[in-house]
């Protein structure tokens, strides 16, 4: 018996997400479900419509851009063999990755060494004003120590001694920037 499950639809779309964000090869491919609405949402009804909304990001916008694709090709693919109607597949956006310019990555880095602090080279994947004015200016972002790592959680902690440093690292990077 068919039984036209959207649910089971966007289940499956989630699946495939993520298996076209692992076949990708790259650490820097990723994938988000953030939200998944089933109607009408009552856990004795099989549900007749669902709504996703996916995030793929990745630092190369070739490979973000057949991730997306082949995510297309499945949510078609399932809802013809679930039998349900795919009533869109909009791309809300598809904004071009953004790297950060050599020479602030090297000015930050030495300001790093000179303040005797650790560092590392970090890709972030969120969407930050850096993604924006990298189209109008170098840019480079400093990234303080969290607790955890959490970022824009209710968690998120940072030392007052890690918040100077960050401080102080932004303003001799500054230093050594106005001088070249």
């Amino acid at each position: 018996m068919s039984r036209n499950d959207a649910g089971l639809a966007a289940a499956e779309l989630a699946l495939a997400l993520e298996k076209h964000v692992l076949d990708s090869g790259s650490v820097d491919t990723v994938g988000t479900v953030g939200i998944l609405e089933l109607h009408p949402g009552a856990i004795n009804s099989i549900p007749s419509k669902s709504h996703l909304e996916i995030d793929t990001r990745d630092i190369d916008e070739k490979r973000r851009n057949n991730v997306i694709e082949k995510i297309r090709h499945s949510a078609i693919a399932i809802a013809e063999r679930r039998k349900v109607k795919l009533l869109e597949f909009n791309i809300v956006n598809q904004d071009p990755p953004a790297l950060s310019d050599d020479m602030i990555i090297k000015a930050m880095e030495a300001a790093s060494q000179e303040l005797s602090l650790t560092h590392k080279l970090m890709i972030s994947r969120a969407y930050h004003d850096s993604l924006f004015m990298a189209r109008v200016s170098p840019m480079g972002m400093i990234f303080i120590p969290c607790y955890k790592g959490y970022s824009h959680k209710p968690e998120e902690y940072s030392s007052i001694e890690d918040i100077a440093n960050g401080v102080n690292v932004l303003a001799l990077t500054l230093s050594k920037l106005s001088l070249d």
